[in-house]
């Protein structure tokens, strides 16, 4: 498979979901500040989610900067990945319609757990196709993984707190981005 075409299919798709979730900000009520101002949360839950995506996407290309192999199972590792990745704009809505329930905000999380156990697999897929690649911090995803398994049951007990975890996870991955490298053997 051509790298350069994977990447932009991914990149085309990431560019579309980030246009759809800007769609989905609620249009103020009024032309007043204090209308705009009315719906703060929507746009803390859309700055989560944009800031999600634009991280996750930075991993990715992180990842594929060191990747030379490319084969059918990577192909369809991402294509589930994008598939989760893609629902971003719907779970959004759903919570950005009822903040402070807990329903939604379980599903936004479930969403990126799944999103984030399908990130794992493309990146495995990938790095047992190039050998010499490696991840600096293999634990990585496994803390990112628990951590909104935890999430999920935090926003059952307390829905504002499960937006506030989702919102640090979100800046751990902004501040610390995996990171990957070619093996010290293979340079």
């Amino acid at each position: 498979m051509n790298k350069g075409r994977f990447e932009a299919y991914t990149d085309a798709i990431i560019a579309i979901v980030v246009t759809l979730l800007v769609l989905e900000i609620p249009r103020p009520e009024g032309f007043t500040f204090a209308a705009l101002l009315h719906d703060w949360r929507t746009y803390i839950v859309y700055l989560i989610t944009f800031l999600q995506i634009m991280a996750i996407w930075y991993n990715h290309h992180n990842l594929l900067k060191y990747i030379k192999m490319l084969n059918h199972h990577a192909y369809w590792a991402n294509a589930v990945w994008l598939l989760f990745l893609s629902t971003s704009p719907f779970a959004m809505a759903w919570v950005m319609a009822y903040p402070t329930h807990w329903q939604p905000i379980v599903f936004f999380a479930v969403l990126w757990l799944l999103w984030s156990v399908t990130y794992s697999w493309l990146e495995a897929v990938l790095l047992r196709a190039n050998p010499s690649v490696s991840a600096k911090q293999p634990a990585k995803n496994l803390i990112n993984l628990i951590m909104l398994a935890l999430t999920i049951l935090v926003a059952f007990v307390a829905p504002l707190w499960g937006i506030a975890v989702i919102g640090l996870l979100t800046l751990w991955l902004i501040v610390s981005p995996f990171e990957y490298s070619i093996k010290e053997e293979d340079k």
